[in-house]
């Protein structure tokens, strides 16, 4: 019997936030839009699995054939055929699918399961060579370079540690950002060699990574000891949680018209800044918990949130907020 082996992001929401008992099918890991159309929004949950909502969050569809796992921690689409979903869990690792959610299958093929049940923390799809997918697992890194068909260990440098968040610089593909439970991580030759960014960063337990789209010198990172921002890519940071009651952070979303504009979440709820991080303001009324945040590339003032206890929207820029039901 091989030892159950479960998501280094659930045990943090689960044990880090002090929350007894996660809610099966309410605790909502990931939140993802599709790239050509952010009007559909897909949700990935602890227990529920996977759901689908093409009305920009206002209703949800469950959409589990072929998933034999129902703990769907990240998500990721296709950059060039948006139909094709990939999705990762603790429990049964990586899913594909090529009809929008519909329909699943395991593209597991070359990864390391020795140790227990393979963790998928973060999956990311390359937008210049979509067959390039890398994802970050309990056991480090992995890349395929044929749409998940196989997966070849890629941590040199950063060995099995645990790789909760992944991004990728968005002009330059070659170049990502690993966040481990012992610092964070670069690449700058697509995964073939990894180096510690900084000495510093050894002691952080990153949870999210965000590169600023517009100047990807400029990173965000959420961890345990609070919110950091480097512009140079890395090689220095600056705290920047002035305002935060908790320095806990799971969540971080950049706004898409005004880089001064940020949201980040953790166990109070939502924090949101307008003056680039020089100082957050808890929004009032917001949910708390937050795992994850998404906003609305087209219309900025639709945010989304994952909690501990379920799926949120806003359609006044953090304001107000409504929990949707998943279905």
């Amino acid at each position: 019997m091989r030892p159950l082996f479960f998501s280094i992001r659930l045990i943090y929401w689960c044990w880090f936030l002090g929350i007894l008992g996660c809610s099966q099918g309410e605790t909502v890991l990931s939140v993802t839009l599709n790239t050509r159309n952010p009007d559909t929004v897909y949700v990935g949950t602890t227990g529920g699995g996977f759901y689908k909502s093409t009305d920009a969050g206002v209703t949800f569809q469950k959409l589990s054939n072929g998933l034999t796992s129902y703990n769907i921690t990240s998500i990721a689409v296709n950059p060039s055929l948006s139909t094709i979903i990939y999705a990762g869990s603790f429990g049964d690792s990586v899913y594909r699918s090529i009809d929008s959610g519909r329909n699943w299958i395991i593209i597991n093929t070359g990864l390391d399961d020795n140790v227990g049940t393979q963790a998928v923390n973060a999956v990311v799809s390359n937008p210049f060579i979509s067959d390039i997918l890398y994802v970050g697992t309990n056991h480090g890194v992995y890349k395929s370079i044929n749409g998940g068909g196989e997966w070849k260990s890629a941590n040199m440098g950063i060995a099995n540690r645990f790789v909760i968040a992944l991004a990728m610089d968005p002009r330059n593909h070659s170049i990502l950002l690993a966040g481990t439970n012992e610092g964070i991580f670069k690449t700058e030759d697509a995964a073939k060699t990894w180096r510690l960014v900084h000495p510093e960063t050894k002691s952080w337990a990153v949870n999210v990574i965000v590169f600023d789209k517009a100047d990807s010198e400029i990173v965000y990172v959420g961890t345990k000891q609070g919110i950091f921002r480097s512009t140079d890519q890395g090689n220095t940071w600056k705290p920047q949680s002035k305002g935060l009651a908790t320095r806990f952070i799971g969540a971080i979303v950049l706004h898409p018209e005004n880089p001064q504009v940020l949201y980040a979440g953790n166990n109070d709820g939502i924090y949101k800044t307008m003056n680039g991080t020089e100082s957050w303001e808890l929004l009032m009324g917001a949910p708390r918990s937050t795992t994850f945040l998404a906003i609305h590339p087209r219309s900025p003032q639709i945010l989304f949130a994952g909690t501990v206890h379920g799926f949120y929207r806003s359609t006044d820029e953090g304001a107000h907020w409504e929990q949707v039901k998943l279905r």
